[in-house]
């Protein structure tokens, strides 16, 4: 299990760090349980990343709506603030960005 950075790097001129947006997986990464852990698989490298059941539940969150529902839904979910979900979200998918695992992409709704 390797432990996921801070960096956001993206292809697009806007800065979608403070926007609505979606998070796209690279094809072929796969959010799974495995022996009952939560984890990111890279089909390509086989390497698995281990996420706790709140973050997958966040990604799988985002992934369905985008950032502001996922915030709005981990709020309830999780009975914290909206400001602390944006800040550990925005954290989690900095992270899955700096491993090549995921993209910002602008909102589609």
């Amino acid at each position: 299990v390797r432990l996921l950075g801070r960096f956001f790097i993206t292809k697009y001129k806007k800065d979608l760090s403070s926007m609505n947006y979606n998070l796209k997986f690279d094809p072929l990464i796969v959010l799974q349980k495995i022996d009952g852990q939560d984890v990111l698989f890279s089909k390509k490298t086989g390497d698995f990343f281990g996420i706790n059941e709140s973050a997958a539940f966040m990604l799988k969150t985002l992934v369905e709506s985008n950032f502001n529902k996922a915030v709005e839904v981990c709020s309830q979910q999780f009975g914290e603030t909206e400001d602390t979900i944006k800040q550990d979200l925005n954290e989690l998918v900095d992270s899955l960005i700096e491993s090549k695992l995921a993209e910002k992409t602008p909102c589609r709704e």
